[in-house]
């Protein structure tokens, strides 16, 4: 499993930490939360998903197995 240290942009970091502290988010509620355009934050959430941080369920990204 990757970890926190080895994500390379901030806005990866950004997105790891928001669902660290709130658990769940659907894009668009990440969207809104972070002020991040839909084209920049689908594909740091498909990266996410490809280092196996994030899961998809649904509509809802949350964290695989949160890194402390």
């Amino acid at each position: 499993m990757e970890t926190f240290e080895t994500l390379s942009t901030e806005t990866s970091k950004l997105v790891y930490l928001y669902l660290r502290e709130c658990g769940s988010a659907t894009a668009k509620e990440l969207r809104a939360a972070l002020d991040i355009p839909l084209l920049k934050l689908l594909p740091v959430l498909g990266t996410l998903e490809d280092m196996s941080l994030v899961q998809r369920e649904s509509d809802y990204y949350t964290l695989s197995d949160p890194i402390n």
